[in-house]
């Protein structure tokens, strides 16, 4: 039955000029008033019989066509819509960073993310600003809500290469905030990161701050790193070490602050 209606459909055309034709021969050839009647009438009937499968077929492709379009509509609509809906994302972390504490010495530099790279020798991520930006070698960076990322190690005119603190090679002089404790930050396997040789009397407690001691001439004190996650006894009970859950996501990082000091 569908290939009858599709061969209708298909040759609609074709059949009613062959009808039209048909009914023009019976009115020339036939001079009987009554029956050019009798015959336009059953032609009439027969053309209606034929058109209502093709009107039928009309309407089935009609609103084939509409789905269609209107498929085609939802889709663009739900592109824009996920658009709309990353923009407003994107905002409120901008928002966020607007918020976090200033750092009393150091200017912001804000960047986008270009590409990240690991575990390789370096883990890093490359972001869209250099020095034409005002961007410096060993310049700490950080996320929107001012938590440690990682520090230059590389700058091109418009882009720089940022090590990040999950690499074996990065260290940074951190401090516990409560007991004042000084220590090194590093990251270690079996993937970790690690504060070792902690006096064994230092009253440190799991869920304390850790933020950067200001022991240093790259990192400005109190950026924020992490928290206490575990302490550990080391070498017979005289030294300990701390494990710290970092506060910066760095799957997913999309823009970081790069800092720069004041008058540079």
């Amino acid at each position: 039955m569908q290939r009858i209606y599709n061969f209708i459909y298909r040759f609609r055309a074709v059949i009613n000029l062959l009808v039209a034709l048909g009914i023009s021969l019976l009115l020339i050839f036939n001079q009987d008033a009554k029956q050019v009647q009798h015959m336009r009438g059953k032609l009439l009937d027969y053309a209606a019989v034929l058109y209502t499968p093709i009107q039928w077929l009309d309407t089935v492709f009609t609103a084939q066509k509409a789905y269609e379009d209107l498929a085609q509509r939802y889709i663009a609509a739900q592109v824009h819509i996920n658009r709309l809906q990353s923009l407003a994302n994107e905002n409120n972390r901008l928002r966020e960073a607007l918020g976090f504490k200033k750092l009393s010495s150091f200017g912001v530099i804000p960047a986008n993310v270009l590409s990240k790279s690991g575990p390789g020798l370096l883990i890093s991520l490359s972001v869209d600003q250099g020095t034409k930006d005002g961007v410096e070698m060993l310049a700490p960076v950080v996320d929107a809500n001012a938590n440690l990322v990682g520090k230059v190690v590389a700058l091109g005119d418009e882009s720089s290469l940022v090590q990040l603190i999950n690499d074996r090679n990065f260290r940074v002089s951190v401090r516990e905030m409560r007991t004042r404790t000084i220590g090194i930050l590093g990251f270690f396997d079996p993937g970790y990161f690690r504060i070792e040789n902690i006096p064994f009397n230092t009253k440190v407690s799991i869920g304390d701050s850790v933020v950067t001691s200001g022991f240093s001439d790259i990192f400005p004190p109190n950026i924020f790193i992490g928290i206490i996650q575990m302490v550990e006894p080391e070498l017979e009970g005289y030294v300990k070490s701390i494990r710290v859950e970092v506060a910066s996501d760095f799957n997913r990082l999309e823009e970081v602050f790069i800092l720069k000091k004041h008058g540079n």
